[in-house]
């Protein structure tokens, strides 16, 4: 975000550093509400997945914000003329708001319905997206957009010469930039905030995200989490607060047992597919590394089957943590069922691709600190997250789970029905 809470600016007009020469930075506090939460400027190009360009908003506050009034402004890499889409309406609190824009041809599949629309072209590549609390276009591009405290959120992409902190990476006609913590992430640095994906818009209707303590220092008050009943926390490389990540290890600890319970700790590593063989990575599973009582607990989770492509169907759901409070440990003797448990059903999982599901997973992942996890043990090192078994007993992710409404991720084979 940028604006009132504007810090401090670089005009990088500097002779001390020619390679930066024509390119303007800036530099602000982070947004306490509206943010630009994915650009897709591919649209209908080939190979392309959807035939329209989009801009997609996300509202990381506490409270609704009206952006009746507003504007989502484009212009290319180098460019000083702006083109507009008008926006309306009120965004809650964790929603998203899609802008849909120009459409070409009949590459690729329509975007889910719009709550704004724009005449605007998108470069699949690079260009700058600006969101502005007036329909006043923009002027600026040969000389510095930031500050201006009528732009809200700013993102320029590729070889774009004005961005916050640095540009984001390069997009392409397969590929959008999707903010980090699925829209909460804003460090007001551009290539720290974004990434490269599939391109998955989500509008209005779509599930809500809870930003909670995201991107808050810990200050010792419980401020960026709850406090962390167990012994790994801190030095330790896990605890409450903001995520601490720290290389995957082929270490593991003993605490679990070959039964099935759920496992409460600190996400300390992502190990995806194809990653370190030392790591226990493979070609179908994502390894969740988990501290648990300063022991790294090994989680694998099932991102495809043998059978059909795409095989396993997704979905995310809020709901209060199922077995009792989280507490950092193995715990067994408990049970989850999808459909008694949390009353889901086969008919509400999309299904995905194994890529798409593993963006999806790093997406959700990223800044989740406190997790629980169900899975069956299969030895005292680690565990398995199970896709909807004859039994009952369902693997599931549960993201902040000493939060009131923790976000479970869930899994299910395509060809099963519950």
């Amino acid at each position: 975000m940028v604006g009132s809470g504007l810090v401090r600016a670089l005009a990088a007009c500097d002779a001390a550093d020619p390679a930066q020469e024509g390119t303007y930075q800036a530099f602000a506090t982070g947004s306490s509400d509206i943010v630009i939460s994915q650009v897709y400027g591919g649209g209908g190009n080939s190979g392309a997945p959807l035939r329209s360009d989009y801009v997609e908003l996300f509202n990381r506050g506490a409270g609704s914000v009206s952006v009746a009034g507003w504007s989502v402004q484009y212009a290319s890499s180098t460019g000083s003329s702006w083109s507009a889409a008008n926006l309306s309406g009120t965004i809650p609190a964790g929603g998203y708001y899609l802008v849909a824009l120009a459409s070409s041809g009949s590459v690729g599949s329509a975007l889910p319905a719009a709550d704004a629309t724009g005449g605007m072209n998108l470069s699949g590549t690079t260009g700058k997206v600006a969101l502005v609390t007036t329909t006043s276009l923009l002027t600026c591009g040969s000389s510095a957009c930031l500050p201006n405290a009528n732009i809200r959120d700013f993102v320029g992409y590729g070889s774009a010469n004005q961005a916050e902190g640095s540009a984001a990476p390069t997009f392409s006609n397969t590929t959008a930039g999707f903010r980090a913590g699925k829209g909460c992430t804003d460090t007001d640095n551009n290539a720290v905030d974004f990434s490269a994906s599939t391109p998955g818009p989500r509008n209005s209707s779509s599930a809500h995200t809870s930003c909670g303590g995201v991107g808050i220092p810990d200050a010792g008050t419980g401020s960026g989490g709850l406090p962390d009943a167990g012994t790994g926390s801190g030095s330790n490389g896990s605890g409450d607060g903001p995520p601490t990540r720290v290389a995957c290890t082929g270490s593991f600890g003993s605490g679990m047992t070959a039964v099935y319970g759920r496992l409460d700790g600190f996400l300390v590593s992502i190990v995806n597919i194809n990653g370190s063989s030392t790591c226990r990575g493979d070609d179908n599973h994502i390894h969740l590394q988990i501290k648990v009582n300063n022991q790294i607990e090994d989680i694998a989770v099932n991102v495809e089957s043998t059978t059909g492509n795409p095989n396993v169907g997704f979905r995310t759901l809020n709901a209060p943590l199922h077995g009792g409070a989280w507490a950092e440990g193995w715990h067994t003797g408990q049970t989850l069922d999808y459909a008694n448990t949390l009353g889901v059903h086969s008919t509400t999982f999309t299904a995905e691709t194994l890529t798409q599901l593993q963006s999806l997973l790093d997406a959700d992942l990223t800044n989740a600190n406190h997790v629980s996890i169900f899975a069956t043990g299969f030895d005292g090192t680690g565990g398995h997250d199970i896709h909807r078994e004859p039994t009952n007993h369902d693997g599931a992710i549960v993201i902040n789970p000493t939060t009131s409404n923790p976000e479970y991720l869930l899994f299910s084979f395509s060809d099963q029905t519950f």
